[in-house]
């Protein structure tokens, strides 16, 4: 099994001390030769979802300087390991580290502890586990009288794709924690960090409802600005403001769209009127959106989707849909906002 995994800040909160606190018997020779020696202790598990987890510890590092990092297995042999954040502690104090890790088996229980290393020591807190969320997901009511196509992604998350005019559009939204040259997208569940980024990002909707798909700001979607980097499978891309232009000229205009383009009924729009046939099969369910303070709003309400056309140094295109109105609006939002994605296939030669 090989396992992937990327590192991202976490918000530090006190933890519990759960298990053993393992010591080592050197002695600090900063503190007069004193038995004074760090500790190491693994805490709980938090923001565990279908493929990824938040693991966290403490440490105090008694004045001695201490590398940390997380061990964690599928059993408590610990081939897998990754950098705690802060990886450096100094100082004679408890000090709160965690780590994100991403691309675990769905409903597989892990195993973890923090381990402190220092010049001639290595430490570990007691074992711990989690279990990861199961694959299943809401069910999406996809139009029964068509016949959709499928495309791949690069983690083997697999999409209904649906031809509209001249176009083929994904009929769910974008799932990808990689872009399509294997480079991973920088996982961001904190708020603080997500507000304040000017690079390519993503989270989940509460940092676990896969069913709808992730949030990306617009930094991930450019892949100009991204050396080329593509958060669509390849042979396909993040939509324009012009292919949106297209698909919404196709159906009839601005007015009449949504209701051709919405999922039909109120599993997950809020309200939706008789009017709604999901009759393209683009099937557009209320996903919501990460706000440019990383807060999450207007799941069951809205959906929110980036173009790949920005209008200035802060602000993007995108298309949105809500549960009141049949129309879809063209809308300016700060790049640093979290929408989804619909991918939409490239225009094949001689089209």
């Amino acid at each position: 099994m090989k396992i992937r995994f990327t590192l991202t800040m976490a918000t530090f909160v006190p933890l519990l001390s759960i298990g053993l606190i393992l010591t080592s018997c050197k002695k600090n020779e900063g503190n007069g030769g004193s038995s004074s020696v760090p500790t190491a202790t693994t805490g709980a598990a938090t923001m565990i979802g279908r493929g990824w987890a938040t693991l966290n510890g403490t440490i105090n590092a008694q004045n001695q300087i201490i590398k940390v990092t997380f061990e964690f297995d599928t059993t408590e042999s610990y081939e897998y390991s990754i950098k705690g954040v802060p990886d450096t502690i100094t100082g004679n104090t408890n000090t709160s580290v965690s780590a994100n890790i991403l691309h675990l088996l769905p409903n597989t229980k892990y195993y973890f502890r923090i381990k402190a290393a220092s010049s001639s020591d290595s430490i570990f807190g007691g074992d711990n586990s989690f279990t990861t969320t199961d694959t299943t997901s809401t069910t999406i009511l996809f139009n029964p009288d068509l016949s959709y196509g499928f495309v791949v992604d690069i983690d083997g998350n697999k999409y209904k794709t649906i031809q509209i005019g001249t176009q083929t559009w994904m009929a769910e939204n974008l799932k990808a924690a990689t872009f399509n040259d294997g480079t991973e997208i920088p996982y961001t569940p904190n708020a603080n960090i997500w507000a304040g980024l000017s690079t390519p990002g993503y989270s989940w909707y509460n940092n676990d409802s896969v069913s709808f798909g992730a949030f990306y700001n617009w930094y991930a979607v450019d892949a100009a600005g991204n050396g080329g980097k593509n958060v669509c499978p390849t042979g396909w891309h993040v939509p324009t403001d012009m292919d949106w232009t297209t698909l919404i000229t196709y159906l009839g205009g601005d007015n009449v769209v949504g209701s051709k383009l919405k999922e039909i009924g109120t599993t997950h729009w809020y309200a939706n009127n008789s009017l709604t046939t999901n009759e393209t099969g683009f099937t557009a369910f209320p996903a919501g959106y990460r706000n440019n303070y990383g807060v999450y709003n207007s799941y069951r309400r809205y959906s929110y989707w980036w173009s790949s056309t920005d209008d200035s140094s802060v602000d993007a295109y995108c298309r949105d849909l809500n549960y009141s109105y049949n129309n879809m609006d063209r809308l300016k939002s700060l790049k640093i906002s979290g929408f989804s994605v619909r991918c939409i296939e490239d225009e094949k030669s001689g089209n």
